[in-house]
Formats: C-alpha cells, sequence, structure tokens
C-alpha cells in the first residue's frame, strides 16, 4: 500500500468504527473496485459484510471479481442468496461461472436455482468444462453476425447487444450452420461502407482455440499473436464462446503463482489461510520427501565411513539438518514473499504472521522430530542418538521457520526487495544457525547419547 491508500483505509476504518454509514457510502461511491476490493480485503468481515452491503449490485459484482480468491470464498459465504444472484446477474458468463465454483455444493445449487434461467443455462454449461480449458475460461457472450450480412447490419448488431457484450474487439462472422468463417475487427467495420457485405472484408484465417485446449496453450498463443481476443470454437468449428486477454491474464498469474509455490512444496496453500491444520498439510508431505532422501544420505555415509567413534556418527546426520532447516525456511519466507508481492501482507501483520508460521513450524517439528526418533531407533539402532537429533530437528525447523518469515519482512522494511535478496540469506543463515544449533545440543548433553 502506498501513502495514499493507507490514508484512504485509514479513514474508511475510522468510519466503520464510528458507525457513520452515509459517509462510509459517500466515501467508496467514487472508489475504482479494485481499490474497494484491496481495502475489504484487509478489513474483519464483519466490516467486510457493512462495506459490501452499500454497493448497488453492479459494483458489487465487479468488486467481488477483484477480490483474491482466499478473502472471496468467505465473503460469498457470508452474503445472502438473494444479494450473491443479483451481483452474478451483472457479470458476464465467465465471471460468474468463477463465483458459482468458488461456492460449496449447497450454497451453489440454491443460487444456480434462484437464477433467472438464461443465466443459469450459461453458467450451467459452463461448469461442464473443466476450469484448466478454454471452454473453462470463456464467455458465452460473443457478437456473430452471419456473413452475408452487412457492415451496417452488423454495427447494429453491436448497438443491440451492447449491455450483453461489455467489451467488443472483433465481430465473428458465421455461415449459417454457426461454422466460424472469419473476423472483422472493429476498426475495419467502423471505416467500412456500411453497404459491403462482412465476407468481403473479414479476416479469412483467425487465430481461434478449441473448447478442450489446454490454458496454458491458449496464454502461449495470446502471446505470440499479441490478441487481446479469441474465438472458442467446438470439434465442430462452430463459435461457442470467446477468450479476451483480461483472461488470459488472470491465468499467466495463477500459473506463475502456481509454478512460484510449487517449487517450495507449499502449492495449494493461500496467503490468509487460518487454519494451522491446513496449512502444515500443505505443506508437510514435502518436508517428508525431503526428510527421506536426507535419511538414506546419511545411511550411505554409515555405510562408506568408518562409525567407530560418536563424532563421525553425528557427521552423518549434518545433511539433514542443514536440508531441513532450508527447506522449512524456503516455505515461510515463499509465503511471505508472495503475500508482500500480491499486497496481500504489510509490514504491521509482521507480529501476526511471525506467529502463525512459527504454529505451523512447531506442528510439522513435533511430528518430523517424532518420526525422526523412529527412524534412528529402528533403522539406525541408536535410539539414544535418537533423541538427541529429534531434539535437534524441533529446534532446527522452528528457527529456520522464524528466519523465513522475518527476513522478507525486514528486507521490505529496509527497501531491499525480498524477492532477490530472501533466498541467499535464508539458505546462508539457516545452514550457519542450523550447525550452530545441532552440534550445541550435542555439546550440551556431553554426547551421553552418541554411540
Amino acid at each position: 500500500m502506498n501513502e495514499l491508500e493507507k490514508h484512504i483505509f485509514e479513514s474508511i476504518s475510522d468510519l466503520l468504527e464510528l458507525g457513520d454509514d452515509a459517509a462510509l457510502k459517500a466515501e467508496i461511491q467514487d472508489m475504482h473496485p479494485a481499490d474497494i476490493a484491496e481495502i475489504v480485503a484487509w478489513l474483519e468481515p464483519e466490516s467486510r459484510k457493512r462495506i459490501l452491503l452499500h454497493l448497488p449490485p453492479e459494483r458489487l459484482a465487479e468488486v467481488l471479481i477483484e477480490l483474491d480468491g482466499a478473502v472471496r470464498v468467505p465473503v460469498l459465504d457470508s452474503m445472502d442468496d438473494s444479494l450473491i444472484v443479483s451481483a452474478i446477474g451483472e457479470l458476464e458468463s465467465d465471471d460468474a461461472t468463477d463465483l458459482i465454483r468458488e461456492l460449496d455444493e449447497d450454497k451453489a445449487r440454491r443460487i444456480l436455482a434462484a437464477m433467472p434461467w438464461k443465466e443459469f443455462r450459461n453458467v450451467e454449461t459452463l461448469l461442464r468444462h473443466d476450469e484448466d480449458t478454454a471452454g473453462g475460461i470463456m464467455a458465452l457472450e460473443v457478437i456473430a453476425v452471419n456473413e452475408n450480412r452487412t457492415a451496417g447490419e452488423a454495427l447494429e448488431t453491436i448497438r443491440r447487444k451492447a449491455e450483453e457484450v461489455s467489451d467488443v474487439y472483433n465481430i465473428y462472422v458465421i455461415d449459417g450452420r454457426g461454422v466460424l468463417k472469419g473476423l472483422v475487427n472493429l476498426k475495419t467495420l467502423v471505416l467500412a461502407d456500411p453497404a459491403v457485405r462482412l465476407s468481403e472484408i473479414m479476416d479469412r484465417d483467425p487465430v481461434a482455440v478449441l473448447e478442450d485446449q489446454d490454458r496454458e496453450e491458449v496464454a502461449n498463443l495470446f502471446a505470440k499473436y499479441d490478441l487481446v481476443a479469441a474465438p472458442v470454437l467446438n470439434v465442430r468449428g462452430q463459435l461457442i464462446g470467446r477468450i479476451t486477454v483480461d483472461d488470459v491474464l488472470d491465468v499467466v498469474a495463477e500459473e506463475a503463482n502456481e509454478d512460484f509455490t510449487r517449487m517450495a512444496g507449499i502449492t495449494g496453500e493461500t496467503i490468509q489461510e487460518r487454519s494451522v491444520f491446513r496449512m502444515s498439510g500443505v505443506r508437510l508431505p514435502w518436508l517428508l520427501i525431503a526428510f527421506a532422501g536426507e535419511m538414506l544420505s546419511a545411511k550411505v555415509m554409515e555405510h562408506f565411513l568408518p562409525s567407530h567413534g560418536k563424532e563421525i556418527v553425528a557427521t552423518f546426520f549434518i545433511p539433514l539438518i542443514m536440508a531441513m532447516g532450508g527447506n522449512m525456511g524456503i516455505q515461510s519466507s515463499t509465503v511471505v514473499v508472495r503475500g508482500l508481492a500480491l499486497g496481500e501482507i504489510r509490514l504491521r501483520d509482521t507480529g501476526r504472521r511471525l506467529l502463525r508460521e512459527l504454529s505451523v513450524g512447531a506442528f510439522n517439528g513435533v511430528l518430523i522430530a517424532i518420526l525422526a526418533w523412529s527412524v534412528i531407533a529402528l533403522w539406525f539402532r541408536q535410539p539414544g542418538f535418537g533423541i538427541i537429533l529429534s531434539v535437534s530437528l524441533l529446534s532446527v525447523l522452528m528457527l529456520a521457520t522464524g528466519v523465513g518469515t522475518l527476513v522478507p519482512l525486514l528486507l521490505k522494511r529496509v527497501g531491499v526487495d525480498p524477492a532477490v535478496a530472501t533466498g541467499p540469506f535464508i539458505t546462508t543463515s539457516n545452514d550457519v544457525l542450523g550447525l550452530i544449533v545441532y552440534f550445541s545440543i550435542i555439546r550440551f548433553t556431553g554426547g551421553a547419547f552418541l554411540g
């Protein structure tokens, strides 16, 4: 948030606290939907509801679309069915379908049943498509005109459908069976002689996508050909919808975010997630994979190196300590860096974010520590050393979680880009601190459990 956005947020927060609904309504009525959505994301649930109730259906629909999914879901859950129905009625079919997909099954069924027939039919059609395909991100609202019609008649069709289709880039030209024959861009149409037939001025080789085509392929086509819109066809070549550049930008952002989180082993976790158990469940499987790999490396070292001295045994598990600390730190830092980049984590949330991450670190740390003791006792037949390793792992994982959370926030505070600088800080500090903790515990116990 910049200084102006902070001022607006504080002003709205004050109005909510004072209960001045008239002033609150006046404050938000001229704001851009994206700005309202950003403010709503940082308010408590009850305050969110109060703001949204002051918005007319059309504005409410725009704000709902702008909200991040992690915020939109609880907002939709708290809204009355009638309010959702009226908001959905203001949206194009693709956006309406996205909202329906995010509702729980019972509420979605009620909303669909309450929708007007035409809107229901459109949403029901799109729900049949996989959301990772072109059909899943297309809108059914298109302007299609028969190839034998004139430019003047096409312009009249645009005027007639102006309310139905929000942004018009091209006129799609079809034959009597609905098969796409070409397209005419808006500039060509406006400049053409009103009496000329569309078949004479259309582009006969437009870039089109198939309904079951992967959405990443669609995004690549938009980038390759600099498209702002593309028609969607079924297997018979019939025009069934269109995809616009704003839909593709959403896909690019989602795919990049998914790839980013997948690399850190936190796929499926949202920045606003509040459940410690759910956050732990997302991260734990990937930590366990790393744990298994490092335990195997320790066994390899035991096989090839002499293990007569107790100090030698301790060195077998140095890679485990360093790797587990690094992985835990990267998971926490990735969530924070992503949140800072998207504007969904602010510096004033440092304490709350740290507490949440430490809770996840403690939960996963305890599970991994128990697993470590079991493996050492059963596989390496050294239950005593298993105690040292378990305590060390728990301590290192908690420390790595704290470092992974605080480093990007501190870098942001001093004006350094966390996305660039966090990685080296995390890996280096966790390696050094992890080894200090590990050998300090061994020294503190006097190695009593080793050997």
